[in-house]
């Protein structure tokens, strides 16, 4: 079949104008534009009726062969041809193309003890509907300058009730129910003193005012108490009259250091006369036979060594002396300390420094006392930041240490500061003291590996971090000694009874060697010193006057000594604990003490001392917060040690401890810093102020050189 030039031309005109129609009256089926390109082909005007088989086809194609003329410009649906390029419809041109989606942030209100009897609501955001609930409690109140609302405890359930609606825009974190349970009776009135007339008269009336508190508050909490007073606040005393209370549930083990075990022996006869002296026994080694006695002193080592030996013999009370030691829950030794505290009805513990450096150092000690208190879980996720890691569950970190406090202070422990209780007791001085580096670059290999070690110590991370730290310590001992040295031949000339600390053999052997070439009389006890002969070296030190040094282990004598004999104490190295210097320094800062004190940290430049230092003063805002340490490193005064020649080194931050005494001809080699300099300064901001107001910045800092601390501590170089 062939059609004219005129007939194709009309069957055109029919086609567009129904595609025209079409588009108008339904504009989401569009002619596909390959069809339109086939019927809108031109063709020559005038052209005759020669037939032409691609053009017909085409046509054809478009219309289909064997279809009525009344389907023309009709799509089958089977083939719905895409539109890529298709306009919007018509009636979706008034309407925004796209709407902008509305987030609802999520609002964090953390709930945590302030005191006794109020708690706090700490938000990381507004919510208008949060703070309207707020303003309906009863006992509301707003700091400005903290922007927090607190609250009254008895309001407590209200507030959750007002909250728990705001979820999920409202995330509540409560205070945990072991803690509620503590505080849901209200404040507790202090305990009475009328148990006191059941101690020996003589022990009481030789017991200070606040001692004798310390002895109602254990007694008060049933014989199961943490006693926490600073050193040398006299805690021998107190647990000694909490046990002449308690005689009934004897026989009585107290467990020790292996220095202080004939220490203990001598007070117990001496406060305790009416116990026959053949029952009181010191456990020397494993096979002494302790069948028959009533109070039994042993080392903490032994009481490891015979632990089911004394399992056993079934003690009814127990006194961990320097509890601290226990604070790893891994240790066999906290093990065994933890089965005989399951079995005694008294526990006294006795710490200075509970926590050397991490709230999670004091659940061992918690359980001790009660056992059902909580679990490490529910302790480390809220005061230790407790989270899940690729390693397993890290307690390393800290958190809510106000509410810890608090809650420490509630349950557990009493504890008292010199400051607080010891008005008359007297003054104690902080200084530093930069040493002449004239005495100590004598190697220039020495030198150099120094050098290398603080940059390797700057650029590493993690083990090998702590493995470049120990190293830069051991190095740090040996570059030191001829300085520390050189130093001691100007504190000889005081004429006075001083205390030297050092950690390294090297530097041990050092000042022991320095001070026999000076031909002065002194003492030395180290880890090697046999413990029946360290009491009678202290007490050549306390009564001799021709007794001018007492040389010690910084880890062998921190604790369970006196030598208040000395008004001077230096520190010939460093140690990363703040608890452990602290402890140290009391010494000879303790009652008995009847002059003033004065510390000394001998400091190098471009040694471990640049990154001890300030370790130290990191360690001790944290341990602040919880109460834990009341000492501040960064009070120390800034003095500068002169060589023979008079040599002036420049010198560290100005001094922000008061003014000290004169200490007598030794002021002429001390000054005071005029201008900062740029390595060992103190912490800025060591007030709990600034420490707050720095937040997460200051915990980061603390974990990040603490996350090795346990195996440094232990480390005996």
């Amino acid at each position: 079949m062939s059609c004219t030039a005129e007939e194709i031309a009309e069957k055109r005109r029919i086609a567009i104008e129904r595609l025209n129609a079409r588009k108008s009256a339904n504009a989401n089926k569009p002619t596909t534009a390959s069809a339109l390109k086939s019927v809108q082909t031109p063709v020559a005007a005038g052209a005759g009726p020669k037939p032409n088989n691609n053009a017909v086809h085409g046509v054809g194609s478009f219309y289909g062969q064997n279809e009525n003329r009344n389907t023309i410009g009709k799509i089958p649906a089977q083939r719905k041809p895409a539109a890529p390029y298709a306009r919007p419809p018509q009636t979706q041109k008034n309407t925004p193309s796209k709407i902008a989606p509305i987030f609802v942030r999520t609002v964090t209100c953390a709930l945590s003890l302030i005191s006794e009897e109020r708690f706090i609501a700490d938000t990381n955001g507004y919510h208008e509907q949060m703070i309207e609930e707020f303003k309906q409690i009863p006992s509301r109140s707003y700091e400005p300058a903290s922007k927090k609302w607190s609250f009254e405890l008895k309001d407590y359930s209200l507030l959750l009730t007002r909250l728990t609606p705001l979820n999920p825009n409202v995330v509540i974190c409560p205070i945990p129910s072991f803690v509620m349970r503590e505080f849901s009776s209200g404040p507790k009135a202090k305990p009475s003193h009328v148990c006191l007339n059941a101690i020996d008269p003589s022990l009481v009336s030789s017991l200070l005012k606040f001692q004798k508190e310390g002895v109602a508050f254990a007694i008060d909490k049933s014989g199961r108490a943490l006693i926490a007073d600073e050193m040398g606040l006299g805690k021998t005393y107190q647990a000694i009259a909490v046990a002449d209370f308690y005689q009934q549930d004897w026989p009585l083990l107290i467990c020790t250091t292996a220095t202080t075990r004939d220490s203990w022996a001598v007070k117990f006869r001496q406060l305790l006369p009416h116990i026959p002296a053949q029952r009181i026994m010191v456990l020397n080694n494993g096979q002494d036979f302790i069948g028959d006695c009533r109070v039994l002193i042993s080392s903490y080592s032994l009481m490891e060594r015979c632990g089911d030996k004394l399992q056993d013999r079934g003690f009814g009370m127990l006194i961990f002396d320097e509890s601290h030691t226990l604070k790893n829950f891994k240790a066999k030794c906290t093990n065994v300390a933890m089965a005989l505290s399951k079995k005694a009805r008294r526990v006294i513990l006795l710490s200075g420094t509970p926590a050397l450096s991490r709230p999670v150092e004091l659940f061992t000690q918690l359980q001790m006392l009660d056992s059902r208190f909580c679990t490490f879980k529910e302790y480390s996720t809220r005061y230790c930041a407790g989270k899940q890691s690729s390693f397993g569950w890290d307690a390393s970190g800290q958190s809510n240490l106000a509410e810890l406090n608090i809650l420490l202070a509630r349950k557990f422990m009493v504890r008292r500061t010199k400051d607080e209780v010891m008005s008359e007791l007297t003054e104690k001085n902080r200084e530093t003291v930069i040493l002449d580096p004239s005495y100590m670059w004598t190697n220039d290999g020495i030198e150099d590996d120094m050098s290398c070690y603080a940059n390797d110590y700057s650029q590493s991370k993690g083990r090998q971090r702590e493995d470049i730290l120990l190293k830069y310590y051991s190095m740090s001992a040996e570059a030191k000694a001829p300085a520390v040295c050189a130093y001691l031949k100007q504190v000889l000339k005081e004429n006075k009874k001083f205390i030297v600390f050092a950690h390294h053999h090297c530097m041990l052997d050092a000042i022991h060697k320095c001070l026999t070439k000076q031909k002065v009389d002194f003492i030395r006890i180290d880890g090697s010193t046999r413990s029946d002969l360290r009491a009678p070296l202290v007490e050549k030190f306390q009564t001799k006057e021709s007794c001018r040094a007492a040389v010690l282990s910084l880890k062998a004598c921190n604790a369970g000594i006196t030598l208040t004999a000395a008004h001077l104490v230096l520190f010939a190295e460093l140690d990363w604990n703040p608890s452990t210097l602290a402890q140290a320094e009391s010494r000879a800062h303790r009652i008995g003490q009847m002059d003033t004190v004065t510390v000394r940290y001998l400091l190098a430049h471009k040694t471990a001392d640049d990154i001890i230092w300030a370790m130290l003063q990191r360690k001790q805002d944290i341990l602040t917060k919880v109460g834990l340490c009341n000492e501040d490193f960064s009070d120390a005064s800034n003095v500068q040690a002169l060589s023979d020649a008079g040599s002036i080194l420049p010198y560290l931050n100005e001094s922000v401890s008061p003014a000290r005494k004169s200490i007598g001809p030794l002021d002429q080699f001390i000054q005071r810093s005029p201008k900062p300099s740029t390595t060992l300064k103190p912490n800025p901001g060591g007030s709990e102020a600034a420490l707050l107001s720095r937040g997460s910045s200051t915990v980061s800092k603390f974990l990040d050189h603490d996350e090795d601390d346990d195996e440094l501590a232990m480390l005996e170089l």
